[in-house]
């Protein structure tokens, strides 16, 4: 993580300190616990499906898929919503918000 990010976090968890990486859904389940919130409150947003996105939907997180590319994807690993770039991520949670 690059210092200058680390005043915008609550906390940060680190795969290798907790002694298993993305998708595992006991990192995202981990992380949650030491937030405090439930995965049916939050939001993961990430741009790899295989780590980010399938984690997210392994613990019931809504996921953001970042596709900056306009990769195609399969049906195996489906994000909640998909966004070309983050200037559409505070739209759509603003949207979330709202439900």
């Amino acid at each position: 993580m690059t210092p200058e990010l680390i005043p915008y976090f609550d906390e940060i968890v680190i795969s290798g300190q907790f002694g298993e990486g993305k998708p595992s859904p006991r990192l995202f389940a981990h992380a949650l616990e030491r937030l405090g919130l439930e995965a049916s409150d939050s939001v993961m947003v990430g741009d790899k499906l295989t780590t980010d996105i399938k984690g997210a939907n392994g613990v019931g997180m809504i996921s953001i898929w970042i596709n900056r590319h306009g990769a195609v994807r399969g049906d195996e690993i489906v994000p909640s919503y998909e966004i070309a770039s983050l200037a559409e991520l505070e739209p759509l949670l603003n949207k979330l918000a709202a439900v």
